[in-house]
């Protein structure tokens, strides 16, 4: 059973009538297979075509095709709905173009920027992906990374042919030796068996980019519209180029540059000064850290010593509260406070009251992270600590308030 691919005669027919020549119905889809069909399936990193099969005579009988496997012969159009139809049937296919012309302008987009940087420092692709929201290659120069000079030159040259508007051409060989005759940019594997198809954009003779390929692709390189680089990232010795082509790259680019403005108006600014605005933003909260870390210092030294102000000699055990002091200042506040008191040290629990936060300090005396281990989960608490200090956390105050009566009964 074989399926003609008249795609590959023409990538612009969106409708065509075939025959249903099998129904197999697998775990979570069934899969149609006709006698012809216009339906890409997917290869050579191009996502298979979607779109709509129904009755030749009756257009209510219809299922959606949500994608397209090609077992080398035989196309199948897999569909997640009931099957209302037979072998033998008369039916339509029906292409989802917009999805269609969208991958032909990523496939060949990919295919453009490839060549643009082969032609300009001899880079060869060595994988490619076709993403929902972009497309990677990954370029090797023998070893070397793409700087950010030399991905803004391919860039713009890949657009250049673009904006030229190149004829692309299809040349079928029959042999793999006939098709490495063409000036290619990499060699077709001696394994390849069959027909090959090179395809070049611009003058055969002296092609922008030729190279193998059996995906659908636009007639004239001025329909992919548009290339644009997202990011690179160094990738196993190689670089890694983020991108997208045509309707996706558009759409990327406008959904960014909504983010920028909506950022830029947060920020009083328009999106050409948002650069001056952070950077006044960040100079503005440089200096607010170093104000809350002197008054923070300021307020521990003062707490500090109130401690030790409010100390006896018979004390055992002292306990605070603060509203508006971190558990990380508490702690440290709780150091100052044991090294300021003179003969025995008590045991502090010092709490932030809004967290239900407790912090145990000791100077090893007592043994906070045990008091926490053995007693925070009897009221619902949870933490940890060493033998100086240790750290707990309650569901609510009177959680921490029964905890603290706890240890005090039991040092």
């Amino acid at each position: 059973m074989t399926t003609e691919k008249v795609f590959h005669n023409n990538h612009y027919l969106k409708t065509l009538e075939a025959t249903i020549t099998d129904i197999v119905i697998s775990k979570g889809r069934t899969e149609i297979i006709t006698d012809r069909t216009i339906f890409f399936a997917e290869g050579g990193g191009q996502t298979g075509d979607r779109g709509i099969i129904h009755l030749s005579d009756d257009s209510s009988k219809i299922v959606t095709i949500f994608d397209t496997y090609d077992s080398g012969d035989a196309v199948a159009h897999y569909t997640k709905d009931d099957v209302p139809f037979v072998i033998g049937d008369k039916v339509t296919l029906e292409l989802d173009w917009t999805f269609r012309f969208s991958n032909m302008q990523r496939h060949y987009g990919e295919h453009i920027l490839s060549g643009a940087i082969y032609k300009l420092y001899k880079g060869s692709n060595k994988g490619f992906h076709m993403g929902q929201n972009y497309i990677t290659i990954d370029i090797d120069l023998g070893g070397e990374l793409m700087t950010e000079e030399m991905l803004e030159a391919s860039e713009d040259l890949a657009n250049e042919a673009i904006w030229a508007n190149l004829h692309i051409q299809a040349h079928k060989f029959d042999s793999v030796e006939a098709a490495n005759d063409m000036p290619l940019r990499k060699a077709v594997s001696d394994k390849v068996d069959g027909d090959v198809v090179i395809v070049t954009i611009g003058d055969p003779a002296s092609p922008f980019d030729c190279c193998a390929c059996c995906g659908t692709y636009p007639a004239y390189s001025g329909e992919v519209g548009l290339i644009k680089i997202f990011k690179a990232e160094p990738n196993k010795g190689m670089t890694r180029i983020f991108f997208d082509c045509g309707r996706n790259a558009l759409l990327h680019y406008r959904e960014s540059h909504k983010i920028l403005t909506e950022v830029a108006e947060k920020f009083s600014s328009k999106p050409e000064n948002l650069m001056n605005a952070l950077a006044k933003k960040d100079k503005e909260e440089t200096e607010l850290k170093g104000e809350r870390a002197s008054l923070a210092e300021y307020v521990r030294n003062a707490e500090a010593e109130a401690i030790s102000n409010s100390y006896e000699s018979s004390m055992e055990f002292i306990y605070k509260e603060y509203d508006n002091i971190s558990p990380n200042d508490i702690q440290k506040l709780g150091f100052m406070a044991l090294e300021m008191i003179d003969g025995n040290k008590p045991l502090l629990a010092l709490a932030n009251a809004t967290s239900h936060t407790l912090m145990l300090i000791s100077d090893g005396t007592y043994h906070c992270g045990n008091l926490v281990k053995e007693h925070a989960k009897d009221f619902g608490g949870k933490g940890g600590g060493r033998d100086d200090n240790a750290r707990a956390q309650f569901g609510s105050k009177d959680d921490l308030e029964s905890f603290v009566k706890a240890i005090k009964q039991n040092i």
